[in-house]
């Protein structure tokens, strides 16, 4: 079997070192100009690669290194996610070096990285990119659409198990980082996630520290959101007839019924320290926290789930799924957020903030 160096394929009975369709794109892609009658391509190319790299007496199999390790070094340089600058400087080392080098194997990265390797690198960025301009550039204000394109349009950069080299990781990590990024302009943007949107930018710093939610719009947001209030009330009346209700970390939860609370601080731990005054009324003390993170893979709808909205919501439990492979690989970090606030609670159940 003969396979063309770039893609790999079979070629069958061809006895030349790219496809037709592999050098044509390279032509392309090089910007070397072909003339229109050309009987042998592939010599042109070396001859066009040795004049940019000023190489001139080298045999045919050097030719064909310095063709492969040239391309290699092109596709390379073309990426804008990961880092692979010292591999780029070992590839140029090669490349100054092919008139020296007797077997291939000899060259510093000729079993670091081969040739279809960089140029798949090269062609999964540029699907990656398309897509990402895509989604950004979409004017549909349909949801159920741009659900559709996020959850189809980016689940490779996800896929970890097929994607082992540490040049893909590093490739991948840095595209997932983009990716979320994506996620925190279109979550703020269309569905109004401004509090999960900035816990999650929080969450792709090098070394987040931990949140305290101080912002007055998002300490409203817990005031007034329903399950909040009930949770509260719950707890007074279970300790009506106390005059000072003490509750620590670990007994009491709420689940926010507000989409970019429930997102953001899913489950929150209560802290709450009450005292009863002359009127009956209740001033409260409560520290929320929760730890930002997604350490449990779940099944489709088993975490996010709105019956009047399926799509959302099966967008959402697939975000925290892809989250789940990030934070695995370091993308998303971890950290806790917290929430201080104090309330007054009337006797009616009614609550203010302080």
């Amino acid at each position: 079997m003969h396979e063309c160096l770039l893609c790999e394929r079979d070629m069958k009975k061809s006895k030349s070192t790219f496809g037709n369709g592999c050098i044509n794109n390279i032509f392309t892609f090089l910007n070397i100009e072909k003339p229109r009658r050309c009987k042998n391509k592939e010599q042109l190319l070396y001859k066009n690669i040795m004049k940019i790299t000023n190489v001139s007496k080298i045999n045919n199999n050097q030719k064909i290194w310095l063709t492969d390790r040239y391309l290699t070094y092109q596709y390379l340089n073309q990426l804008h996610y990961g880092n692979f600058e010292n591999l780029k400087k070992q590839v140029k080392q090669d490349i100054e070096n092919i008139e020296k080098v007797e077997e291939f194997e000899k060259l510093i990265t000729a079993r670091k990285i081969k040739l279809k390797e960089a140029y798949d690198l090269y062609k999964r960025e540029r699907k990656f990119e398309s897509t990402l301009n895509k989604v950004k550039d979409s004017k549909s204000d349909k949801e159920d659409e741009k659900i559709k394109l996020m959850i189809t349009g980016f689940s490779y950069i996800f896929n970890m198990y097929r994607n082992k080299s540490q040049y893909d990781r590093n490739s991948l990590k840095a595209m997932q980082y983009a990716f979320w990024q994506a996620v925190i302009e279109l979550g703020g943007r269309y569905f109004n996630y401004e509090l999960a949107a900035e816990l999650l930018q929080h969450s792709l710093e090098k070394e987040p520290t931990d949140f305290l939610i101080s912002d007055e719009e998002f300490i409203e947001l817990i005031v007034k959101d329903e399950n909040f209030k009930n949770k509260i009330n719950e707890i007074i009346n279970k300790h009506k007839k106390e005059k000072e209700i003490y509750i620590p970390i670990g007994q009491e939860y709420v689940a926010f019924e507000n989409s970019d609370l429930y997102f953001a601080i899913h489950n929150a731990n209560i802290k709450m320290e009450a005292q009863q005054d002359s009127n009956l009324d209740w001033n409260i003390e409560i520290t929320l926290s929760d730890t930002f993170d997604f350490t449990k893979w779940k099944a489709p709808l088993e975490y996010y789930f709105d019956a009047n909205n399926i799509p959302k919501s099966i967008l959402s439990s697939t975000l925290y799924n892809l989250a789940f492979i990030s934070q695995k690989l370091g993308v998303i970090k971890e950290y806790d957020v917290i929430a201080e606030l104090t309330i007054k609670v009337q006797k009616n159940g009614e609550i203010q903030k302080l």
